[in-house]
Parts: structure tokens; C-alpha cells; sequence
């Protein structure tokens, strides 16, 4: 059963998305503690706006899933308190609702800026991450892989990505707005990752000429410096540089606040700005500016929940590209379902090929060598189970239960007893003529 836990904007205010953040250094410790209480497959999701677990369980039904919630909300916050403030802000899903999602969030069609340039990257390294930490198997591996295809034919086919569709550039835009010019204003921007280049290189399309660049791998802000014409500062004065600043942007990956309301307060009073209009940005998830900071003489703090607004006029005019979007995620959506469908069928045939493979394989190697018997066997045996496959999937596309047949087959012929999920029939070779077998209807 695929199930999805996720915590995002629509649902949790931005205090209450950073509290059930999970740090990158906590990751390795908790992919561990993920695998048990029936999950077999996990993966996390971690972007600007949200947080979700996706996850395959060898059982299915209501015992499964509470099973499997009340373990993986115990791993994710192990507080009591936390755990039950947690539960009031869980979205759960289940079946076919989680490849949607998925499906839609790597399109660009669930992120607070509608079409999202940034979303499908951070789908990708979730993923990655998840396969480094070996906690993805054949399910969770066909879900991503179908979600990462789905979000790039968005960005290729459709107009969904046009325009300014990242945080960091409408960070930048709220920055011209409210100073109506940027040509004389000094711009801050803490971290150099995807999301402050990205506002970075928006100030200065924008006009901005004097851009102060900080990020703790100082050669990525060099880097980003040279094309911008802009100067690098080391972040051990990032409060001084704050105080000079008319705009500081920050998108870094600390779990503390970076920008400390009393340091800028000290600061800004030092140089004499202590009255300065001050635009703060933060972009970070959790937040990288003291909270506090708002309460500053001439301080404007602005979240990624005060930046909602400006997003929603930005994003009307990719609406014409929604239905374009969806489209493609309903055809990709077929492909999925056909795949989750024909387990049973994968766990069968597996079986009886193995069987015939390994025969084959013997009887060809006796007369024409090892070299030869691999490549024939398998030959031999994909025209042998062509019309087996077809004729499972088309039982499969009436609705029949092939889930007996499965059994009995792998009773049959496999060489030791499985149990739980059935195993991954896609990772066998396969020539065209046995993989065509599987292409789903109206695809």
C-alpha cells in the first residue's frame, strides 16, 4: 500500500512547517528508524514549503495504515506533545492519491508559486538521497521515476515554468516593488544555493548593481560574484552587512537563526542606520531571521508566508498552462497504475522465467558455451512468455483477480519460497516484445 505524510503550506502555517523540518544532519538516523511497523520502502520529501514521507507497506487495509502512521509519526517526532501537534497538521494519503500528488508536486502543479522552476530539483535529490540511505525499492523507485518524468515533460511541453516562477526571483520582485528602484539600494543575499542565485541574478536583471554575496562555501559565492559583478563577504560579518544593507535576501540551509534580532539591532545602531528602512527577506525553511527582528525600528521582515500574496498575482498568467500540465499527469498517471495493477502478474512470470532461463540456459551452454547460452536463453525464453504476459494483462485490464495464479506459479517454480511484496518483474531484461505486453491501455 503506498501511503504519503506530508505537512505543507496549505495546511501549516510557516512556524509550524520549521518545527516538523527535518534537519539534514538528522536524516541518516532517521531513514533507520523509518523501516519498520510494516513499511518496507520509505522516502522523504523536503522542499522550502513542505515535508512528506512517502512510503510502501507489504499489507494493505485500515489496521495497515494505522500500523504504519502511529510508527512513522512516533520516528518522525518522538515528543509526545510534538507527536500529537503533528497529527493535527498530517495530510495522509493512500493508493492512487499519493502517485498524484507526487506526480503533480514534480510538475510544478502543488508549489506555493504555481509551475515552480526549483520543485522538480528538490524532488530529484529527495530521491536520490532516499536511494543512498537504501530505504527505495521497486515501488518507491517506479513512483519517483514516473514523478521525475512527469515533471520534465511539464517544463518541455507547457508553458507552466514561464516567466518568474522561483522563490528567490519573486523575493527579488517584492524587493522592487517596495523601493520602486534597485539601482541605488544595497543588496544582501545570505546563501548561494539554487534559491538566493536565483534571487541574486533577478536583483540584478532588475537593476540592482551593488550585490553583497555570502554563502558558507565561499568559492560558490565567488563564482556567483564574477557574473553578477558583484562583491563577496565572509558571513562572520554578516551583521555589519546586514546593518548597511536596503535589502537582505537569506536562503541558507541552517537550522538556527543565521540573523539575530539583537546583533542586527547592535549593529545597525554602530554605523548609524538604526532608523534605515531595512527590507529582510528569508526564505529559508526553518526560518534563518529572528522572528523578533520585525520589532526593529524601520524593519520590514517578510516570510515565506507574508511572500504568498504577491506570489498568487505573479502566477495568473501561467494558468492558461494548468490544463496542458494535467494532462500530462492523468497520461502518466495510466502508466503507474498499470504498473502497481500487474504485480501480481510480475510475480508470477518471474517465477516460470527463472525456471526456463536457468534451463535453457544449461542446455545451450552443453552444446555452444557459456558466452553463447546467456544471450540465447534469454531470447528463447521472452517469445516463449510473450503470450502468457498478454494474456495476464489483458485478465488484468477486465478486472479479473489473477492474484491465484500468481501464487500457484510461484508455488511452482521458484526455486525458494517469497513472502511479502512481490518483486521487481521491471528490473529483469526484457526485449521489446515482452515489454510491450504491459504498455497500458490509451497510453
Amino acid at each position: 500500500m503506498l501511503i504519503c505524510l506530508a505537512v505543507d503550506y496549505r495546511t501549516a502555517d510557516v512556524s509550524t512547517r520549521e518545527r516538523f523540518h527535518v534537519a539534514e544532519q538528522r536524516l541518516g538516523a532517521l531513514y533507520g528508524a523509518l523501516m519498520g511497523g510494516g513499511v518496507c520502502e520509505v522516502a522523504l520529501v523536503s522542499t522550502c514549503n513542505r515535508t512528506e514521507l512517502y512510503v510502501w507497506t507489504e499489507s494493505s487495509g485500515q489496521a495497515a495504515l494505522e500500523t504504519a502512521v502511529d510508527h512513522l509519526t512516533s520516528v518522525w517526532m518522538p515528543d509526545l506533545l510534538d507527536r500529537k501537534a503533528l497529527l493535527q497538521s498530517l495530510n495522509i494519503r493512500i493508493g492512487d492519491e499519493v502517485g498524484r500528488h507526487l506526480l503533480r508536486l514534480a510538475g510544478g502543479l502543488e508549489s506555493q508559486i504555481l509551475g515552480d522552476g526549483q520543485i522538480l530539483g528538490q524532488v530529484r535529490s529527495s530521491y536520490r538521497t532516499a536511494c543512498e540511505m537504501n530505504t527505495v525499492g521497486p515501488m518507491l523507485h517506479r513512483l519517483f521515476e514516473i514523478a521525475l518524468r512527469t515533471g520534465r515533460r511539464v517544463q518541455s511541453d507547457t508553458n507552466l515554468s514561464t516567466g518568474r516562477n522561483s522563490i528567490g526571483a519573486e523575493a527579488a520582485s517584492v524587493a522592487l516593488q517596495r523601493f520602486g528602484s534597485l539601482q541605488h539600494a544595497r543588496c544582501l543575499i545570505i546563501g548561494c544555493g539554487k534559491t538566493g542565485t536565483r534571487a541574486a541574478r533577478q536583483l540584478a536583471k532588475l537593476g540592482a548593481v551593488d550585490i553583497v554575496l555570502m554563502n558558507r562555501t565561499i568559492e560558490r559565492a565567488q563564482e556567483l560574484s564574477e557574473s553578477l559583478r558583484g562583491r563577496v563577504a565572509p558571513l562572520d560579518t554578516l551583521h555589519v552587512e546586514a546593518a548597511f544593507a536596503d535589502v537582505v535576501i537569506i536562503a541558507t540551509g541552517s537550522a538556527t537563526h543565521t540573523l539575530v534580532a539583537e546583533q542586527l539591532h547592535t549593529a545597525r545602531v554602530n554605523v548609524g542606520y538604526d532608523h534605515a528602512p531595512l527590507l529582510l527577506l528569508d526564505l529559508a525553511m526553518p526560518r534563518n531571521v529572528d522572528p523578533r527582528a520585525s520589532a526593529l525600528p524601520g524593519v520590514t521582515l517578510i516570510d515565506l508566508d507574508s511572500l504568498h500574496q504577491p506570489i498568487v498575482a505573479a502566477e495568473a498568467a501561467r494558468l492558461s498552462a494548468v490544463p496542458d500540465a494535467e494532462r500530462i499527469v492523468d497520461h502518466e498517471m495510466r502508466w503507474l497504475r498499470h504498473w502497481l495493477a500487474t504485480g501480481a502478474a510480475r510475480l508470477a512470470i518471474r517465477s516460470l522465467h527463472d525456471a526456463l532461463v536457468d534451463l535453457c540456459r544449461k542446455e545451450v551452454a552443453f552444446v555452444a558455451g557459456d558466452n553463447v547460452a546467456d544471450r540465447t536463453a534469454e531470447r528463447i525464453v521472452a517469445k516463449l512468455l510473450a503470450r502468457p504476459m498478454n494474456v495476464f494483462g489483458d485478465a488484468i485490464a477486465r478486472g479479473e483477480n489473477v492474484d491465484d495464479l500468481a501464487v500457484h506459479l510461484d508455488q511452482l517454480f521458484a526455486n525458494t519460497p517469497r513472502r511479502g511484496v512481490p518483486a521487481d518483474f521491471s528490473s529483469m531484461p526484457m526485449p521489446h516484445d515482452v515489454a510491450s505486453a504491459f504498455v497500458p491501455p490509451n497510453a
